[in-house]
């Protein structure tokens, strides 16, 4: 049972794994309910918005329980409050569990196309641009 300000939902593997897959992409090393938080105020902050993508999920196999903060369920219900009918029309939804999945597939789906062009670099790929420095600094010396 989760403490005060804390609340449960089940994920299904499908979901748990896109889950694993945006936090290992974006935020490595996070707690999977922490990157919850961070995608719902992006959200929230209006950084990217929610679309609802052509998606058919492979809802089978058992729930997983995550441990979330109240803010994010009760984020999660008022999403289901307003979008319901939308995601029962599109995506023959019957019940919260089924709308937290596919809408949490659209959150994900919507992360990864906000960041198509943003360049993801590492450490080691400013070399070439330390060279290209130390070049125009001999040019223009």
């Amino acid at each position: 049972m989760p403490g005060k300000g804390y609340s449960t939902i089940g994920l299904k593997p499908t979901i748990s794994s896109r889950l694993h897959k945006i936090t290992d992409c974006f935020y490595p090393g996070m707690f999977l309910p922490s990157t919850l938080i961070i995608l719902m105020n992006e959200v929230q902050c209006g950084y990217y918005s929610i679309d609802m993508h052509k998606l058919s999920l492979d809802l089978s196999g058992r729930y997983n329980t995550i441990t979330i903060r109240s803010d994010v369920k009760e984020w999660l219900m008022s999403n289901f409050e307003n979008s319901g009918e939308e995601y029962k029309k599109k995506y023959n939804i019957k019940c919260f569990a089924n709308f937290v999945s596919y809408f949490l597939a659209n959150l994900f789906e919507s992360k990864f196309n906000s960041q198509n062009h943003v360049i993801r670099l590492k450490e080691s790929d400013f070399g070439w641009l330390q060279k290209e420095y130390m070049l125009h600094q001999k040019k223009n010396g």
